[in-house]
């Protein structure tokens, strides 16, 4: 069984940003089972998890936050936690972008050994990989993913033309040993002639042959030369690792990536979680959680959960109360009941993410643009698609989406207000 891990002990690091070229201090932190990686954004104590749901722009790097608080370039210290193994950990940090160092991971993999690696009394959690998957970007950007025992990740990348850098493709079975060694010591580059746009963009303010590799159309700037021949697919693979722990979760697979970089990848794990990522719960898991019974309960089963994204099940049945009188001799679904049961599902998800859930209740308090394309029948299975679009702690806005064989026969916008409950049913 393959357990869980943290480090052991706290570690602290300082060092300057690639993009900002601020000075950023960071400070490792054990944690206990099931926190994932967390940041913690000082002064400000903002608490952001390393999640896709959490990235505010992928522009020559990735930037997590919530609102106006951003984190940028997280992905090579991702890259590192994700590489060597570590499942749960807190990262307080205080400045706006993580430091650069060398421009690859290596000295990030340095502090983690340093503050101990261990295990802990909890199994590791995995996505299954059921079936291939593609995605497919614009300018010939393809991920694919095959189910595997293993990780093995195979990288390609092609600049038409580029005397020094036309093209390099790289493989590598993914363990902490293999990651120590091939992967994190590749450094960040970049093409000469991008310098000067990305600094008219604002960034690189801290980029330097310190903590970047420049190819020319003549050769290669780097300090001490090239520590890989292929050394820039390799960091396309460590970035990608990065970006892949956003996901939350860890996954085995034989993944095949060509030219993309990080908005494919985030992309890229959007796919993985809405295809494999949620959790399937019962009949008996959604009675713990709503306050709804019969005759009003409408929600059989939830197919998916995620972290902004619900799918929920209702089997239509003859035997439905409301049937006896819409309409006995043409029995139809009311439409006001198809919105409650989408709802149902959105509650669902809005209570599985709160605390103390027992002693809440959800209002909904406005359903904005409502259509309904088909009646609802005896006999069909609608399908309710939930996508949440804002929660700012009390007040949630969703869209709904109810399909019965695929085809849309009800939408619309819901608002619902959280409020505490006087001692409700359970």
């Amino acid at each position: 069984m393959e357990r869980q891990r943290t480090i052991q002990k706290k570690i602290e690091f300082s060092g300057k940003g690639v993009h900002t070229g601020g000075e950023c201090r960071v400070k490792l932190l054990p944690a206990e089972v099931d926190t994932g990686i967390l940041f913690v954004k000082k002064p400000e104590n903002v608490k952001i998890e390393a999640h896709y749901s959490r990235v505010l722009s992928t522009t020559r790097g990735t930037t997590l936050g919530y609102r106006e608080v951003k984190i940028h370039t997280v992905e090579h210290i991702l890259s590192a936690l994700w590489g060597m193994g570590i499942d749960n950990i807190v990262i307080e940090v205080k400045g706006d972008e993580f430091p650069a160092f060398d421009g690859s991971s290596a000295p990030y993999v340095d502090y983690l050994i340093e503050a101990g690696i261990v295990e802990q009394d909890a199994r590791r959690k995995y996505v299954e990989i059921k079936r291939p998957v593609l995605y497919r970007g614009e300018d010939g950007v393809n991920i694919f993913l095959y189910p595997s025992d293993t990780l093995e990740i195979s990288f390609g990348i092609s600049y038409e033309n580029h005397p020094v850098i036309s093209s390099q493709y790289a493989t590598f079975n993914i363990t902490p040993e293999t990651y120590k060694k091939e992967i994190a010591p590749a450094r960040t580059y970049i093409l000469e002639e991008e310098i000067e746009k990305v600094r008219k963009m604002g960034l690189a303010k801290g980029g330097s042959l310190s903590n970047a590799v420049v190819i020319k159309k003549d050769g290669v700037l780097a300090e001490g030369g090239l520590r890989f021949f292929d050394e820039p697919v390799r960091h396309k693979i460590l970035d990608f690792i990065g970006d892949m722990a956003l996901l939350g979760k860890r996954f085995k697979g034989k993944i095949v990536a060509e030219r993309s970089g990080h908005r494919h990848h985030v992309e890229f794990v959007k796919l993985v979680d809405e295809q494999f990522g949620g959790e399937k719960l019962s009949i008996h898991d959604i009675l713990k959680i709503m306050p709804h019974r019969f005759p009003f309960l409408l929600v059989d089963r939830i197919e998916y959960l995620g972290e902004n994204r619900v799918v929920g099940i209702k089997n239509v049945t003859y035997n439905e109360p409301f049937f006896q009188g819409h309409f006995p001799t043409d029995p139809v679904m009311p439409g006001v009941l198809i919105i409650e049961a989408m709802a149902q599902v959105g509650g669902f998800m809005l209570l599985h993410k709160v605390k103390d859930k027992e002693n809440k209740l959800l209002y909904f308090s406005a359903i904005d643009k409502a259509r309904f394309k088909k009646p609802v029948r005896p006999g069909d299975v609608i399908e309710f698609e939930l996508t949440l679009l804002r929660f700012g702690g009390r007040v949630a806005k969703m869209k709904g989406v109810a399909r019965v064989e695929g085809k849309i026969v009800a939408e619309a916008e819901l608002v619902a207000t959280l409020v505490e409950s006087n001692g409700r049913n359970t």
